[in-house]
């Protein structure tokens, strides 16, 4: 208690001996310590946070907090909202309140990346996070919206010779309204197969979220979706071609062309040979030679004719040599082989339908144009083939419907009605302003000489003479001060007497 004291008093004394810029001082240094102490405190106790999901859109953002509202979870919106996290201790609890609505993606096992982990579930983990990042690739696609990457390779093994291959499936949201082309189709499955080890091209399927298959490692042999968008294509453009050509010449609206196309997408491949008989190369040439020496006559004539036959004679026989040479020569043609391989897509037959007005419109002078002239057009325009026993109907008539609407005559004020409601509306807004600024000068106080002011410039005055006249005349000062101060005394002296006697009735 004695020390407590001690401190205490020296505290009293030092506080006594500052000035009042070293209190403020100090008392500043400990206001500011203290609340440094409590903000850390505060910010110590409070709950790590996780993130629960991210990249949410505003209704599923909405719906995962009302059921972490429900359940009485703490969380935290950030990243304008598309990202939720909640308390480390809390994740469990929110995964579990928020399971239907984050699904099979956002429930998975996470799994904790440590050196004491099992090798399968580290190559798991890698191989998920291989997903996330092909998937964040391909959703940068203008056309694509949100994107997800399924990856399913073997795990390598020395005991397995043939291992199944890497297999990828890939889920795109197209945005709607967005194109997206084979060629596009074929840009996302290049992406995937390069950015996965051993994938092949050929091993990717690509699909939309309403379940069309987007890529086919058969092409359009096996799409029989892509074969009518192809066909419509076609169709469209060959009528388009026609019809832009026939409304330069007759107008706008006075031409409908139609084009039905018969397109075979079956795909083959067929080598043919071609051999010119007309040129000829040696490939070899064999020539064999034999020859033999005897006695007796030669031998002449064919085997089993009297001319072969030997005759005994007395007389010697002289030696005889007998040669004999064959040569054989191999040629060969000229041989040409030639694959020919058919891609599917080629058109075996158009059917064209044309609709065309050739009557002269109104105040104008009639058409030149002859029916035949505008079907040889059409035929130019589409591409028309006897050979493929290609057919063309066109017939003229007036097209109902497509007569041209006159614009409805607008009045002047109606045209400038925005203009003067705008202009009104500044007008209005400025009128305000002005009357604003009158209200508030007449609102202002009036700056009136008060009379305490006057007061103290008389009491000032009336100072300043008494010093003149205390420095002209100290003695009489000094009696007039000596005689009130006996007043004042003899004053308080009878105050005193009065009050004791109420003291002394009370």
């Amino acid at each position: 208690m004695e020390t407590l004291q001690r401190i205490s008093t020296a505290a009293r004394r030092l506080w006594t001996q500052w000035s009042i810029s070293q209190r403020v001082t100090v008392l500043s240094a400990v206001v500011l310590s203290l609340a440094a102490i409590v903000g850390v405190g505060l910010w110590s106790t409070q709950s790590e946070m996780v993130r629960l999901a991210s990249q949410l859109s505003p209704e599923d953002a909405a719906e995962i907090v009302a059921q972490l509202d429900a359940a009485n979870i703490e969380y935290e919106l950030s990243y304008s909202g598309s990202t939720i996290s909640v308390a480390k201790t809390t994740l469990n609890r929110a995964r579990l309140a928020s399971r239907e609505i984050l699904g099979e993606g956002h429930n998975a096992m996470e799994v904790e990346d440590s050196i004491w982990a099992d090798p399968n579930v580290q190559s798991i983990r890698i191989q998920r996070q291989l997903e996330q990042r092909m998937a964040a690739s391909v959703a940068r696609f203008t056309a694509i919206r949100e994107a997800v990457v399924h990856i399913s390779m073997a795990q390598p093994t020395p005991f397995v010779r043939d291992q199944s291959p890497t297999t990828a499936s890939v889920i795109v949201d197209l945005v709607p309204g967005a194109g997206f082309s084979p060629q596009d189709a074929e840009a996302v499955v290049s992406l995937v197969s390069h950015g996965v080890e051993g994938l092949r091209p050929a091993d990717v399927t690509l699909m939309d979220t309403s379940g069309r298959l987007l890529n086919s490692s058969q092409g359009l042999v096996a799409d029989v979706g892509g074969q009518l968008e192809y066909v419509r294509t076609l169709e469209s453009h060959l009528a388009a071609k026609a019809e832009t050509l026939l409304s330069q010449m007759l107008g706008a609206g006075r031409a409908l062309v139609r084009v039905t196309a018969d397109v075979d997408f079956t795909q083959s491949e067929r080598m043919e040979t071609t051999y010119d008989p007309e040129s000829k190369v040696k490939l070899s040439e064999t020539i064999k030679s034999e020859s033999h020496t005897g006695f007796g006559r030669p031998t002449g004539g064919a085997a089993g004719t009297p001319s072969n036959v030997v005759r005994p004679t007395s007389i010697s026989e002289s030696p005889v040599t007998t040669k004999v040479e064959e040569n054989t020569t191999e040629y060969a043609n000229t041989e040409t082989r030639d694959t020919v391989k058919e891609t599917p897509g080629r058109i075996k037959r158009l059917t064209v339908a044309a609709i065309v007005d050739l009557t002269s419109p109104e105040g104008g002078e009639g058409s030149t144009i002859t029916t035949s002239e505008v079907e040889s057009l059409i035929k130019q325009a589409v591409g028309f083939d006897r050979e493929r026993n290609d057919e063309i109907n066109v017939v003229s008539s007036p097209l109902a419907g497509l007569s041209e609407v006159s614009a409805p005559v607008v009045p002047l004020w109606e045209q400038y009605a925005p203009l003067v409601q705008q202009l009104s509306l500044g007008l209005g807004a400025l009128l305000m302003f002005v009357l604003g600024l009158l209200i508030l000068r007449r609102l202002q106080p009036l700056n009136l000489p008060s009379a305490e002011s006057e007061t103290t410039d008389e009491s000032v005055r009336r100072l300043a003479e008494l010093t003149i006249r205390a420095r002209e005349n100290p003695e009489l000062v000094a009696t007039v001060l000596e005689h009130w101060l006996d007043d004042e005394s003899s004053s308080d002296s009878t105050d005193v007497a009065s009050a004791r006697p109420r003291r002394s009735a009370a």
